[in-house]
């Protein structure tokens, strides 16, 4: 029997609740002019809401994807540091270095 370890991902979170904003209820009473305008108000104004969360989600992934350049940027510069640093603690020569730079913390 195999088990996997649940992620903080994969646990259930508010977001996934279904709603019943899509369903129409049909009552015993006919269908009056203001009952479709009330509708037409509740759809625009679902609609807008829909359209702001797409605009924030836009937002979220530039902002998520300017981070990522700046860690990936940090990142860079620190393997630089540190293949200098490891260079000057053994004491490479510049033809050892470019032997040996591909062994330092290659991941």
């Amino acid at each position: 029997m195999k088990t996997s370890i649940k992620t903080l991902q994969d646990l259930s979170g508010l977001h996934d609740l279904r709603t019943y904003t899509g369903t129409v209820r049909k009552s015993s009473k006919p269908d009056l002019p203001t009952s479709a305008i009330l509708d037409l108000y509740m759809r625009r104004n679902e609609r807008d809401r829909i359209n702001k969360e797409l605009k924030g989600l836009k937002r979220r992934k530039r902002q998520l994807l300017m981070r990522l350049q700046n860690v990936e940027k940090e990142m860079i510069k620190l393997f630089e540091k540190t293949t200098k640093t490891a260079e000057e603690i053994r004491g490479t020569s510049g033809a050892m270095k470019k032997k040996k730079r591909s062994s330092i913390l290659g991941y």
